[in-house]
């Protein structure tokens, strides 16, 4: 993480709504700020030139040009994908848990914050209500797409993880139809599998809840419903901590919302898991 990237995520807390949404569009989008006049930027993010010079005043630059000078030095020493493991050597290994720790609390402080409460009561309404349910998420993402479609298929029925194996993903999802909803995780570098199928199901009338980044313009046309979440890492790829975090709480949600059914699914689960799949040792 940069210098620029650490000052900024020591301050995020004492930032007006404003400034964090000028802030979250620098955490992804540095090469932008970089190269681009005041103007362009201010545009980019959605807000007025004004907001930009005072946010770059509350981190102590005098202005835009300074801040941006500050940024074009810590990306002098930025390198490739593969070689990002380079910037790991910069953490002491005494220091590195509490640092790795740091940035995901910081991740997921940062995700809480950024969350519409009437659009998390309208997502957790829709998969309790929804005839089918389909989740989706490709290469990293889709780590955390099976974890929510496995813990979602023990509190109700007709939950569909799409895999793709094989490329069988128009036979996965060719049953998806209006009413239905779709619980995709997009993140950058995005896949264009992802943005097919999810093209396909909006053109079914399937409502899709998108859990994507905190600078999601770039994909925002692909989800009904946008869930932004912090996935800065020290590392060499994103930090799905906040994800799952939000994934987490929609599950316990949805479970309470739907206690009877997810009490009866559950136990159906449990019989099955007694029939000899476990040793009960």
């Amino acid at each position: 993480m940069s210098n620029f990237l650490q000052k900024l995520n020591a301050q995020y807390d004492t930032f007006t709504r404003s400034h964090r949404t000028v802030a979250n569009y620098l955490n992804e989008n540095l090469n932008d700020v970089a190269f681009c006049t005041l103007e362009e930027i201010a545009d980019r993010i959605g807000v007025s030139t004004t907001t930009i010079i005072r946010f770059s005043r509350a981190l102590g630059y005098s202005g835009y040009s300074d801040m941006q000078k500050d940024i074009q030095s810590s990306l002098q020493t930025k390198v490739s994908l593969p070689e990002r493991l380079i910037t790991l050597e910069q953490y002491p290994s005494n220091t590195l848990l509490a640092e790795s720790f740091q940035n995901d609390i910081l991740n997921i402080q940062h995700t809480l914050e950024s969350q519409n409460d009437q659009d998390l009561q309208t997502i957790i309404h829709a998969v309790s209500s929804a005839p089918n349910v389909y989740v989706l998420g490709m290469r990293s993402s889709f780590s955390v797409a099976h974890y929510m479609a496995s813990r979602l298929s023990e509190i109700r029925e007709n939950i569909h993880l799409i895999q793709s194996v094989g490329m069988l993903y128009p036979e996965e999802i060719v049953s998806a139809k209006e009413g239905d909803i779709c619980i995709a995780y997009m993140f950058p570098r995005y896949s264009k599998l992802s943005t097919t199928i999810l093209s396909w199901m909006k053109n079914a009338g399937v409502k899709v809840v998108l859990f994507t980044s905190q600078n999601y313009s770039a994909v925002q046309g692909y989800g009904d419903i946008i869930l932004p979440c912090a996935i800065s890492s020290l590392s060499y790829k994103n930090s799905y901590a906040a994800p799952l975090s939000l994934s987490n709480y929609l599950i316990a949600a949805i479970a309470q919302e739907n206690y009877e059914e997810s009490q009866k699914v559950l136990e159906k689960t449990e019989s099955i898991l007694n029939q000899g799949f476990y040793l009960g040792l």
